[in-house]
């Protein structure tokens, strides 16, 4: 499918094996043969890494061993992926799926676009035909971001654009960005991995671009009432509020760092306490906060890239 070399799709599956079965089986119908899939499994009690083998002989499985998380777990992955010799990475979360002709689309929008190295498609909703992520952006000076597009109708054809990020729902990368600008920061554990990793690969010369003709759904918390938003549990709570401050923190002092802080209290605390507040979750409005004094403790405490 790479007419450059070899693109391999990495997913990381914890304990989801009919998740990662469909996520897998999108992959192969979208043209990706299954020896070109690894699949990095975090120590599942499910089967999953049984099931796999029996469906998908020719697909890696790096067995971890424990639960490694996300970010730790799909660094395992792509480091293996370079390895191979990849020329381009596809990274999808196990609970998200691609059309048919969705990983081709990103590919020729590569082609299309010379310093596009982190290319994304759009995303509905599982099931629906509403928009989840159609390109990110984010506001340097406040220290937010913001997903343009979503909860509305998919209307159809759009114009593929140039992006702040890509969701790593499903995002294909060139494989020189990785040895440009290294793998996701772990420190960051989980959440603003791939903002933090786009806005590093920009400063690099790398570009993100939006592939709409290209099509992913995923599985996300719409039944929950609040569209658009996971549940904001109070572990999300907490890593969302410390991940962004440390990310905006490492962005240089001319681009507004002192606003970028300061937009984490006057815009992003009021929008997740009221986010928080509809969906009657307790103790996430706490753990939140705790997020945020962490995160400052961290700056105080002379802050550095190893977190």
């Amino acid at each position: 499918m790479d007419p450059d070399g070899t693109l391999i799709a990495i997913t990381v599956n914890w304990n989801r094996a009919d998740d990662t079965m469909e996520c897998l089986g999108s992959l192969v119908r979208s043209g990706i043969d299954p020896s070109n899939i690894i699949v990095v499994d975090n120590n599942s009690l499910d089967g999953s890494v049984e099931r796999i083998r029996e469906k998908m002989s020719s697909t890696e499985i790096m067995e971890m061993g424990e639960n490694l998380g996300y970010i730790r777990g799909v660094n395992r992955g792509i480091s293996r992926a370079l390895e191979m010799g990849a020329s381009m990475i596809l990274l999808i979360n196990n609970d998200a799926t691609v059309e048919e002709g969705a990983v081709s689309g990103l590919i020729k929008g590569a082609a299309r676009h010379e310093f596009a190295g982190i290319l994304g498609p759009k995303i509905l909703y599982y099931g629906e035909n509403t928009v989840w992520f159609a390109g990110g952006r984010f506001d340097r000076r406040w220290g937010f971001s913001t997903h343009p597009g979503m909860d509305k109708p998919d209307g159809g054809t759009e114009e593929e654009r140039r992006v702040d990020f890509i969701t790593g729902c499903i995002m294909l990368v060139r494989s020189k960005v990785f040895t440009d600008i290294g793998l996701f920061d772990e420190s960051l554990w989980m959440y603003s991995e791939d903002l933090d990793f786009c806005l590093k690969a920009e400063s690099g010369g790398w570009e993100s671009w939006y592939i709409p003709s290209a099509v992913g759904h995923h599985k996300v918390s719409a039944s929950s009432g609040v569209k658009g938003s996971n549940i904001m549990t109070p572990m999300r709570s907490y890593h969302y509020a410390r991940n962004m401050l440390v990310l905006v923190h490492r962005l240089p002092w001319n681009e507004g760092r002192f606003t970028r802080h300061l937009g984490q209290l006057v815009v992003r605390l009021p929008y997740y306490t009221a986010q928080i507040t509809l969906q009657g979750v307790r103790g996430s409005i706490r753990a939140y906060i705790s997020g945020l004094v962490d995160g400052f403790k961290w700056i105080l405490g002379g802050g550095s890239d190893t977190g």
